[in-house]
């Protein structure tokens, strides 16, 4: 697969350096959010949290774990594909 993904980005005009900063970040976010929960790292006691106003609630994520770790790979990849063709298209049409 790594094969296929950074012959298409060589292809596609990315330097090789770029295609490998490129595949590394996806592994990242990839490997990243396989392996841990977001959601789950937060205690379930409310009263852990009285002391930080913003993270008030903080104690309900566990309860929202497919939302909370869905909606952030997705955000997360969204970002990531918008900046890739920004940078795209400032560097590598040109």
């Amino acid at each position: 697969m790594a094969e296929a993904v950074y012959g298409a980005l060589i292809d596609a005009g990315w330097t090789r350096s770029r295609a490998t900063h490129i595949g590394a970040l996806m592994r990242y976010l990839i490997t990243g959010s396989a392996l841990g929960s977001f959601a789950l790292g937060f205690e379930s006691d409310p009263e852990l949290y009285d002391r930080y106003p913003h993270l008030h609630r903080a104690h309900e994520l566990p309860a929202h774990r497919a939302a909370v770790d869905e909606g952030a790979f997705e955000l997360g990849l969204d970002v990531l594909l918008a900046g890739l063709s920004d940078h795209y298209d400032q560097g590598v049409r040109r």
